[in-house]
C-alpha cells in the first residue's frame, strides 16, 4: 500500500514537472510576438528559451526511466516551439547549389561590431607610453580587426561601433592598412560609427535615427551587378550594461544568487526592459523606413543587441523578410561573448530576388562580437 502511494506521488510530481516546463519552453519560444512596450515579462522568458529546451530534454529522459508515457508532454512542446527553435539552431544539411553564373554574379555580405576596433586579446597598459607604442608598431604590430577586415573577402561590409576610418597608432591601425582598406572599398558611407564599406557604387541614404545614443542607422542603394539594393546597418539599443553588471551577471552563472535580488531587480532587470522597449520603437522606425523606400531587394546587417525571434527583429521582419542564418547555417551560434552573455544577437536579414548559399560565424576573438559572414546569390541574374 504505501509502494503504491509513493509511486503515484512519484507520478504526480513528474506530470506537474512536466508541465511546468512544457509551458517554459512555449512561453519561451513565443516571447517575441509580444510587444515589450505593454509588458518585457515575455521578452525576458524568450532569453531563457535554450535552458527551457535543456530542461524539457533531461525531462523526457527521466519520463522514460520512469513513466514512459509522459515523455510526449515535453516532447509535444518541443514541437510546438519547432518555427523559433529552427531559428535559434537551424538544420539546413542540404544547401542550395548554385550554378556558376550565379556565383559569379553574387556577392559576399558581412556585419561585425568592431568595437572600435579595440583587440581583446591584447593587454593595453592603462598609460602607453610613446616609447610602448614606438617599440610594439616596430615589431610589426597592425590592428588585427582592420586585418580582418581586408582578408575578408566580403563585397559589403556593415561595420557597427566603428571608430573612424583613419590611422590610429594608439591602435595600431597603420597607413598601410589604410591604404589597402580603401583600395578594397572604395566607396564608404556611415553615420555615428555606423559604416558600409562597398566594392560596388553606392549611394547613401538619409535615414531618421533611434532617438537614442546607441541607436543608430545607416543606409545605402548599392548597384551590385545591375542590381538596385538597399543596404542598411543597424545598431540598435544597447542594454548598458556596465562593469559591475557584467560582473553580477558572471556571478549569477556561478550560482552565487545569495542576497542578490534586488541588485538583479536594479541592475539588470530594469536595464533590459528599457533597452527592450526602446528597440521596440526603434524598430518600428526601420521598418517605416524601409516601406516608405519602396526598393524591393534589401538588405540588412546589425547588432540588434537581442536574441533570434525578438520582437524587435519579428517587427523588422515582418512578413517578407527573411534571416540570413536561420535559412543557411547548420547548428546554433554566439555572436556576443563577453561576460557570459552568450547570444546570437547580430542578424543578417534580406529579402528580395536573392537567397543566401551560406551564412558563417567568423572565429576571430578581437572585438566583443563575432563577426556574421553570408554568401549570397541572384535567383536570376542579369
Amino acid at each position: 500500500m504505501a509502494t503504491s502511494k509513493r509511486h503515484k506521488a512519484l507520478k504526480g510530481i513528474l506530470i506537474a514537472a512536466n508541465l511546468f516546463v512544457a509551458l517554459g519552453v512555449v512561453a519561451s519560444a513565443y516571447g517575441g510576438i509580444v510587444n515589450p512596450e505593454k509588458t518585457v515579462l515575455p521578452a525576458l522568458m524568450a532569453m531563457t528559451f535554450p535552458g527551457w529546451l535543456i530542461l524539457a530534454a533531461i525531462m523526457a529522459v527521466a519520463d522514460l526511466l520512469t513513466f514512459r508515457r509522459q515523455a510526449f508532454i515535453p516532447l509535444a512542446s518541443v514541437v510546438m516551439s519547432l518555427g523559433p527553435l529552427l531559428e535559434y539552431c537551424p538544420l539546413n544539411f542540404v544547401s542550395y547549389q548554385p550554378s556558376e553564373e550565379q556565383l559569379k554574379e553574387g556577392f559576399t555580405f558581412m556585419t561585425y561590431n568592431t568595437m572600435a576596433i579595440m583587440d581583446e586579446t591584447i593587454d593595453y597598459p592603462k598609460k602607453p607610453t610613446e616609447k610602448w607604442l614606438k617599440d610594439t608598431l616596430a615589431s610589426g604590430a597592425v590592428n588585427k580587426t582592420i586585418s580582418f577586415i581586408i582578408s575578408s573577402g566580403a563585397d559589403i561590409v556593415c561595420l557597427q561601433e566603428q571608430r573612424p576610418i583613419k590611422v590610429c597608432p594608439n591602435l595600431f591601425f597603420t597607413q598601410e592598412q589604410l591604404d589597402s582598406l580603401t583600395a578594397i572599398y572604395p566607396y564608404r558611407t556611415g553615420v555615428r560609427g555606423q559604416d558600409i564599406l562597398s566594392k560596388f557604387p553606392i549611394e547613401p541614404v538619409e535615414l531618421r535615427q533611434g532617438g537614442e545614443v546607441t541607436g543608430v542607422f545607416a543606409g545605402a542603394v548599392a548597384d551590385i551587378h545591375g542590381h538596385r539594393t538597399l543596404i542598411l546597418c543597424l545598431h540598435m539599443q544597447s542594454i548598458g550594461l556596465k562593469p559591475d553588471d557584467k560582473e553580477l551577471f558572471v556571478e549569477l552563472t556561478e550560482g552565487e544568487v545569495r542576497g542578490k535580488k534586488d541588485a538583479v531587480r536594479h541592475q539588470l532587470i530594469s536595464k533590459l526592459a528599457h533597452a527592450f522597449r526602446l528597440r521596440a520603437g526603434q524598430a518600428r522606425l526601420v521598418r517605416e523606413q524601409i516601406d516608405s523606400l519602396g526598393i524591393e531587394n534589401v538588405v540588412i546587417g546589425g547588432d540588434f543587441n537581442d536574441i533570434p525571434d525578438c520582437y524587435a527583429l519579428r517587427e523588422v521582419r515582418g512578413h517578407d523578410f527573411r534571416n540570413a542564418y536561420s535559412r543557411a547555417a547548420l547548428g546554433p551560434a554566439i555572436t556576443y561573448h563577453n561576460a557570459r552573455l552568450w547570444f546570437r544577437i547580430d542578424h543578417i536579414l534580406y529579402r528580395g530576388d536573392m537567397r543566401p548559399v551560406s551564412c558563417e560565424r567568423g572565429d576571430v576573438p578581437y572585438s566583443d562580437h563575432y563577426p556574421l559572414i553570408s554568401r549570397f546569390v541572384w535567383n536570376k541574374p542579369l
